[in-house]
């Protein structure tokens, strides 16, 4: 397991500069990888792999032009690029529309890779003095905040420039085997859109809606953009204000997302939810921008670490059908999204809509999560 740990930079004035030029430079060096790569596939019909570009770009760092770039971040920049290709080799493969990589624009480059971790290695936080040991290229030693302590391992680090105008390091660190699955209730879990989540309890989460919440200032800062003329530095002033309140939305989104999954890996063993492929739902345009709005992929994605780490288990299954299926008798209820109640001619069962899905999340999980062992008479389970 790894996790991240993010700290608050604070470089003067001069080191400002100088991660300034370090960002500046690495994404032309990047560039400048990325053509090279066309220019070998177009003279010899294949890429060149990340050994081939390290070779070819070695010793750059501290070369003209480059001053700034420590040569492991050289090295990083290589490793980025071939995760990009193979990643677009992938997806190709299986089908996918996607797009060649592109050259880097200043706004798609907002962070600098340090190898190597560690006393007398590229980066280290010196528990003596609270600073960030960089390259003297970087800084040499920046003022950090750091507000808990660091768990496991460090590995790397990366300098990230957010839309704020302030500095952090992320530091990487490797967290060892996740401990063993404890005992404990099970619950099913439904997201949607007129409330966050509700479970199989009847427990239900308001959804915050961030952005539509922030929507009336973000028209507003977008109508002072396009009021600009493009190129000037009244442009790019008002540009960097609504990066700054897409940030925060941003932010706030994944604040709701970490409370409302701790709220559930503290109280439940196993968790059930939907295996859904957001990406095939937001092709719904009169829904997109509330499923984006939501961040459901990120929830789930949250869950599932923070369950991990908690020896707590999640299990994906099938969504097909289950808000229309009556969790009390088995029976299809078709109904429409207005349709917010589950009422089963059947049965007579009258529930809600998203508290009957919740049930069958549940019952589609159970065959899973007892053939596993898991729950109150078990203890070992697989991650789906």
């Amino acid at each position: 397991m790894h996790k991240a740990f993010e700290y608050r930079l604070y470089p003067n004035y001069g080191q400002h500069r100088l991660l300034l030029s370090c960002l500046a430079e690495s994404r032309r060096l990047y560039n400048e990888m990325l053509e090279s790569v066309k220019a070998h596939y177009e003279e010899t019909g294949k890429f060149l792999t990340r050994h081939d570009l390290t070779y070819r770009f070695k010793g750059r760092g501290g070369s003209p032009g480059s001053e700034h770039v420590p040569q492991t971040t050289v090295q990083t920049l290589a490793d980025r690029l071939d995760k990009a290709l193979k990643r677009f080799f992938h997806r190709k493969e299986v089908g996918q529309k996607v797009g060649f990589p592109r050259l880097k624009c200043p706004n798609r480059w907002h962070s600098i890779h340090l190898r190597q971790y560690g006393s007398g290695r590229d980066a280290y936080l010196d528990p003596d003095t609270g600073r960030l040991r960089v390259p003297k290229k970087l800084g040499g030693r920046l003022k950090v905040k750091q507000h808990r302590p660091l768990e496991g391992t460090p590995k790397t680090a990366h300098l990230v420039y957010r839309a704020d105008g302030h500095w952090y390091v992320l530091i990487v660190c490797a967290l060892g085997e996740a401990p063993e699955s404890k005992d404990g209730p099970a619950v099913g879990i439904d997201v949607g859109l007129k409330v966050f989540a509700t479970d199989s309890e009847g427990e239900m989460v308001e959804n915050p809606r961030c952005l539509r919440r922030a929507a009336k200032g973000l028209r507003r800062a977008q109508r002072k953009v396009s009021r600009r003329e493009k190129g000037s530095r009244r442009h790019k002033k008002a540009a960097r204000a609504v990066a700054k309140k897409h940030l925060k939305v941003s932010r706030q989104r994944k604040d709701h997302a970490h409370k409302t999954a701790r709220e559930y890996v503290d109280k439940y063993a196993v968790l059930a939810v939907e295996d859904l492929r957001v990406c095939n739902i937001v092709k719904n345009h009169h829904l997109a921008r509330a499923i984006s709005d939501a961040g459901w992929s990120q929830f789930v994605n949250i869950l599932c670490f923070k369950a991990e780490s908690a020896g707590r288990r999640v299990y994906k299954v099938p969504p097909h059908f289950t808000s229309q299926l009556c969790s009390n008798c088995g029976e299809v209820v078709e109904k429409s999204l207005s349709v917010r109640t589950h009422t089963c001619p059947s049965c007579g069962y009258v529930a809600d809509r998203d508290h009957n899905a919740a049930k069958n999340i549940l019952a589609r999980a159970e065959p899973l999560y007892r053939n596993a062992g898991d729950g109150p008479h078990g203890a070992r389970s697989r991650l789906l």
